[in-house]
């Protein structure tokens, strides 16, 4: 049977691409027939839906995974049975698996993700095998990495609730992959928690290696190496890690059950710790060691002894060592003659196989492709019938996401006067959502602002911007019903309106010296806590700051030391919008300025003054340092752009006279994936970086980069303008000219590729381009 169609219905979901297809099946994205959101929805192969072996595993598949609640197990959210095939909806994660990233690192991935990703892996088994089930498929292709950086676990097709004996007849000896499972189970003998300990570790050695731990012509010859033979030395394959790796891995992977670690978190918590180890030095010429990630400085101790957790099997366990000893010897020796020679070239192609592992997470949705100048819109804003007499004079998005869009229409009315009308508009279609009516907005006194969505579409907040009053406020709107919720009003000001999970965030502000306020609302319109000073004075002098970062979904504030206590410091804190948890904090005698610190996408850069840029992610855990006498890159905002900078990834720079060096960097280790210099005096020697999709453009009006390469997309200069978004290639732009309305550029490397004019300044939501009450992309 031929794929699903993008469009199509299969059990009230519509298809919307194809994932991934196999013998057993595809697996789709699929828009829920009821709820908002997207499922991965996979769907069983006709002519297995008759065969009963497979249709008992797809089944148990959905049964078992959806008995677990794990954050490192992709939920099931559904099965079923349509037009004779059966299917199962999971919860779609937006990222790779870890075959994919072995595919684009053949020689293995960064230890830090390897840590990362058996340390998840491991907590998520040891749950499952604490309820009594063995997954026995762990394997590269079976462990997601989303784009959140985290590691899931997915595929319980042959999962067992055991010790039950292994099924080694067709379906369970070709599906569970050889390569990663333990003796035990390809012995038919009965399999626990500890059988996916050893297939975790199989696959922890493939990641670090890029290679199986095992190989051969044929599966029984894989079965055997399993069964019978030691366990080979990773360090053959890298010297740039401590000896004991080996001595864990052997534990984890032995031959009977008994000999491993107690847990499978206990084996990812040795691995750890050794991987935390620097080799040992050797005597001067003995060998040269090969250094992959320069950059990277490594804190652990050096120890004697293994480190903690990694205790190794006794010497029985370990027969059959000699020849992989001598195999490692005779590697060092190669290593003795082309160390010097090939330590450049291999860093170099260790670096280019991180940046191209990593998810490419973009700071503003990818545009469609914006080659061609379009000759029609995408649609026409539906006419809505007023009161008689009535006429639509003006329309403008607000704003949105990828499935809704608020449109603001001025009517005017039969009798002269005119009313505001807020739409909530199917993104897709132009038309109002379903069960929804125009809702009439008192803009007398407040006129609409930026509106935002949260992330269940529930509801969305726009700013209410004081015309003939003083204060702002936000207003809150059930996007279901179809009604406003609430309106709260502000001290003064409302800035960086912000939609993070369920809730809304903006910043509360005055002109007459009080403090900022941190204001949080909930999709039902309740406010929710709020980060303020309540004992501050209004002062002349601020005393407290507020940078909200939309795509990043957090919020830096600083404090300076308050007067009125001689020993109080500075403050530097970093906040989760979606919680409101306060994720890092750091209190300091001299001022963090705003050229040590900056944010990305999935964390946060700090370089207290004189130390080494450290790497956050957004729970506030360091994951990495910068050496090399970077500092953070500018974060302020541009002329055009009011809002804070963010990139994909975290960006540095260095000055050296008139010469500007911007690097982009890895976020998980630190390494300096590409490094550029500006091009002189043409560039401000602040040079701001801004991300735009996963591209970063250098200067308020300047040249474009993959921010993951550093190779220059657009190497003239893109026009003054506000950023609208890219395809990757080409960047839209929208300029406003006095007198001549306003245009929707677009460039690309060879310049301005086209152009569309209009009295409507052109605005980008979701993804999609919108131009007065058109859809142009």
């Amino acid at each position: 049977m031929a794929a699903l169609a993008p469009g199509s219905v299969f059990a009230g979901y519509i298809i919307e691409r194809l994932l991934g297809a196999g013998g057993m099946g595809e697996v789709y994205a699929a828009r829920h027939p009821r709820l908002p959101r997207s499922d991965a929805v996979k769907v069983l192969a006709a002519p297995l839906t008759y065969d009963d072996s497979y249709r008992r595993r797809f089944e148990r598949e959905a049964d078992l995974a959806a008995s677990l609640s794990h954050p490192g197990i992709v939920s099931v959210h559904d099965r079923g049975e349509f037009d004779g095939r059966l299917w199962i909806a999971l919860q779609l994660i937006d990222g790779v698996d870890a075959s994919a990233l072995l595919r684009a690192a053949p020689a293995g991935i960064a230890v830090t993700d390897v840590v990362r990703a058996v340390a998840e892996v491991a907590d998520a088994l040891d749950y499952a095998g604490a309820r009594g089930l063995v997954h026995r498929d762990v394997k590269p292709a079976n462990i997601l990495l989303a784009g959140t950086g985290h590691y899931l676990l997915t595929d319980f097709g042959i999962a067992r609730m055991g010790p039950e004996t292994s099924d080694l007849t067709g379906t369970g000896l070709t599906v569970g992959t050889v390569a990663y499972a333990s003796p035990e189970q390809m012995q038919g003998l009965p399999v626990g928690p500890r059988s996916d300990q050893y297939a975790l570790a199989a696959t922890a050695f493939h990641l670090l290696t890029g290679v199986q731990p095992f190989t051969g012509t044929n599966p029984v010859a894989v079965i055997m190496a399993h069964a019978q033979q030691p366990v080979p030395s990773v360090r053959e394959r890298r010297p740039d890690l401590s000896p004991y790796v080996d001595r864990v891995l052997t534990r984890a992977m032995a031959k009977t059950p008994e000999e491993r670690f107690p847990s499978s978190k206990d084996f990812a918590a040795a691995l750890a710790n050794t991987l935390a180890l620097r080799p040992p030095q050797s005597p001067a010429g003995r060998y040269v060691a090969t250094v992959v990630n320069q950059s990277t400085t490594v804190r652990a101790p050096h120890h004697r002894n293994p480190p903690p957790g990694s205790a190794l099997p006794e010497p029985g366990a370990t027969r059959r060592r000699t020849g992989v000893l001598i195999a490692a010897l005779a590697a060092v020796s190669v290593l003795v003659v082309a160390g010097v020679l090939g330590v450049w070239a291999f860093q170099q192609d260790a670096v280019a196989g991180e940046a191209a592992q990593l998810p490419r997470r973009p700071v503003t949705p990818i545009l469609p492709a914006l080659d061609t100048r379009p000759g029609t819109p995408v649609w026409t804003l539906q006419e809505t019938p007023g009161p008689p007499g009535a006429e639509t004079q003006d329309t403008e998005v607000l704003g949105g996401d990828s499935e809704i869009v608020l449109v603001n229409r001025e009517v005017r009315l039969a009798e002269g006067t005119t009313i505001d009308y807020l739409d909530i508009v199917d993104a897709n279609t132009g038309r109002l959502r379903d069960g929804t009516a125009p809702i009439p907005v008192d803009t007398a006194q407040r006129n609409l602002g930026r509106c935002v969505v949260v992330e269940s579409r529930a509801a969305a907040a726009c700013s209410l911007q004081g015309a003939s009053v003083p204060d702002d406020a936000v207003v809150v709107i059930d996007l279901v019903a179809g009604r406003i919720i609430t309106t709260i009003a502000s001290r003064e000001h409302v800035f960086d309106l912000t939609a993070a999970g369920d809730r809304f965030v903006f910043v509360d502000s005055t002109d007459d010296g009080w403090p900022p306020t941190l204001r949080s609302i909930g999709a039902d319109g309740g406010e929710l806590p709020a980060i303020s000073w309540p004992d501050s004075r209004p002062s002349l002098e601020p005393h407290h700051w507020i940078d909200v970062f939309g795509a990043a979904r957090l919020a830096v504030i600083k404090s300076a030391p308050a007067p009125a206590r001689p020993l109080s410091k500075w403050e530097f804190r970093v906040i989760r919008l979606e919680d409101g948890k306060e994720v890092f904090r750091r209190d300091s005698v001299e001022e963090i300025g705003a050229d040590h610190w900056n944010v990305f996408v999935d964390g946060f850069v700090l370089a207290e003054r004189g130390s080494t840029p450290e790497i956050y992610d957004r729970n506030g855990a360091e994951t990495g340092e910068i050496a090399g006498g970077w500092l953070p890159s500018r974060h302020l905002p541009t002329a055009f752009e009011k809002t804070a900078a963010e990139t994909s990834v975290p960006t540095v720079m260095k000055m050296d006279g008139n010469k500007t060096t911007y690097a982009g960097i890895a976020p998980r280790t630190g390494t300096v994936l590409w490094e550029n210099e500006s091009y002189g005096a043409e560039d401000s020697s602040e040079l701001l970086l801004r991300g735009i999709g996963t591209l970063i453009i250098t200067s308020d009006s300047g040249r474009v980069i993959d921010a993951y390469t550093g190779e220059h997309v657009i190497p003239g200069y893109v026009p003054e303008a506000t950023p609208l978004g890219t395809d990757g290639n080409n960047i839209a732009v929208a300029t406003e000219t006095s007198g001549a309305g306003h245009s929707l550029e677009v460039w690309n490397a060879s310049g301005q590729a086209w152009e569309i004019t209009s009295e409507y300044m052109p605005v980008s939501v979701g993804g999609k381009v919108y131009v007065g009450n058109l859809r142009i992309f």
